[in-house]
């Protein structure tokens, strides 16, 4: 069974860019461009990874990534960040996400640290 990863980002053409290269890397993606979206999704499936931008239509999702962090770290879901804003590293680290990478990152270096990741559960 393919792994699974939600991919939450707002750009329309990123959002299509990671959802492509992690299917052609093996992944069963499911897409989300807003928190509310993620929430909804999130209630009725699990996943075994979340992608995830930081700077939202509807917030700043580390916000969502609070209110989530006991379920997802329930469920084994492991949750990369991609945001162009550094600012946010030592408060993801404070609540336990400490894969983050600056955008831009290359498609390549995101599919080889999902595999390592993979790898470590």
């Amino acid at each position: 069974m393919a792994p699974s990863i939600l991919v939450l980002e707002d750009e329309p053409m990123l959002n299509q860019l990671y959802t492509k290269a992690l299917q052609r890397g093996g992944y069963e993606v499911t897409q989300a461009y807003t928190m509310a979206q993620a929430r909804e999704i999130l209630q009725d499936r699990t996943f075994d990874f979340m992608l995830v931008d930081l700077r939202l239509p509807d917030g700043i999702a580390t916000t969502l990534l609070r209110e989530l962090r006991d379920q997802l770290q329930a469920q084994g879901t492991r949750v990369v960040v991609l945001t162009a804003e550094a600012r946010y590293r030592d408060e993801l680290q404070e609540m336990g996400y400490d894969n983050f990478f600056e955008k831009p990152i290359s498609l390549k270096m995101l599919l080889q640290f999902l595999a390592r990741l993979g790898q470590e559960h």
